[in-house]
């Protein structure tokens, strides 16, 4: 599998393991049964796509001679966007156009590396729309419509149209950062609408666009990441101008899929060593299967650190340990990530 990058953003994504076992064959099925998600509703893509719109802006990225094309989604009326990463870093000057036409030079507030989200702030004010945070929970087969905006012209509407294909997969970056429980969706997004919004059938925002697609079998996959995740970084990062992330301790990776049946579970993240951190000292030990989170089910090693990613330093949590065919339950109070 052999991932690139769109509309010049610097994120690149890594071989097999980025989609985290995934398998094309079952999401080939799965998009193929849900095709009439998509037949006889180019009007309502098109509905969501116009109501989405005045909340999604146009950026135009400098970088010395180069230009490169991106969107945002405002978050909140006071003047702050939030957007991807990887599209605005390194950048001299961000011009900003919005829905009515009105345009600024855009302040970046921050990035955060782990996640691929950024922040900007303009001088005027947004019409941040409440729906992003009241999305329902992203189901595979469901329809999915990517709207972003371009520069040319002053402010143009660009939208694209597919089926969620995953949910929860891992992508590798090129310069060594993983992103848990992305949204992958069957059609590789238009260039320029990295930043922008991605949103379901109802019109909720349900993720922000990564400047990344994969791509297997000659398919390629959008990708996006979810607007909780977003929003929760990028609420830290108008605050503070800076994101915390939390510190387990333990270091595992995905329960084989044999041994998950010889125990009775349907998954889980598989122990393997811990540090001297929370984990150890809430009683956690190598071997150990973590199957959920305050109740958030954790299949892979990958789910338990999004579902971590969703936390802050301080937060006490519930981990569901299987130890030698036995659960229980497992009291861990979060560190600060060094």
């Amino acid at each position: 599998m052999l991932v690139s990058g769109i509309a010049g953003a610097t994120l690149v994504v890594g071989a097999v393991a980025a989609l985290g076992g995934f398998d094309e064959r079952v999401v080939e099925r799965q998009v193929a049964s849900q095709t009439s998600v998509l037949d006889g509703i180019e009007d309502g893509v098109a509905d969501v796509a116009h109501r989405t719109a005045p909340s999604v802006a146009a950026l135009l990225v400098h970088r010395g001679e180069e230009q490169t094309p991106a969107s945002a989604v405002a978050w909140r009326p006071d003047g702050y966007l939030v957007t991807d990463g990887p599209s605005v870093t390194g950048a001299d000057e961000i011009d900003v156009v919005l829905h009515g036409g009105e345009a600024a030079i855009a302040r970046l507030v921050g990035i955060d590396e782990v996640t691929g989200i950024a922040v900007l702030q303009v001088d005027i004010e947004l019409d941040a729309p409440e729906l992003a945070r009241e999305a329902d929970p992203v189901a595979v087969g469901s329809l999915a419509v990517a709207v972003g905006a371009s520069p040319d012209g002053g402010w143009d509407l660009t939208v694209s149209s597919g089926v969620v294909a995953a949910v929860g997969k891992r992508l590798e970056s090129g310069d060594g950062a993983t992103h848990h429980g992305m949204i992958l969706v069957d059609k590789a997004f238009a260039p320029g609408t990295a930043g922008g919004a991605l949103v379901d059938q109802r019109g909720g925002i349900v993720g922000i666009i990564s400047g990344a697609s994969a791509s297997s079998g000659g398919a390629r996959f959008g990708v996006a990441t979810p607007i909780d995740l977003a929003g929760h970084v990028a609420d830290q990062l108008v605050e503070h101008g800076r994101a915390e992330h939390v510190w387990l301790g333990l270091r595992g990776t995905d329960l084989d899929v044999d041994e998950a049946m010889g125990m009775g579970l349907s998954g889980g993240a598989l122990v393997e060593a811990t540090d001297d951190g929370p984990a150890r000292r809430a009683g956690i030990e190598p071997g150990d299967v973590v199957v959920s989170i305050d109740g958030d089910p954790t299949p892979t090693m990958s789910a338990l650190i999004a579902v971590l990613r969703r936390h802050m330093p301080g937060d006490v949590v519930v981990l569901e340990v299987h130890r030698d065919g036995e659960p229980r339950e497992v009291q861990v109070t979060l560190a600060r990530k060094g």
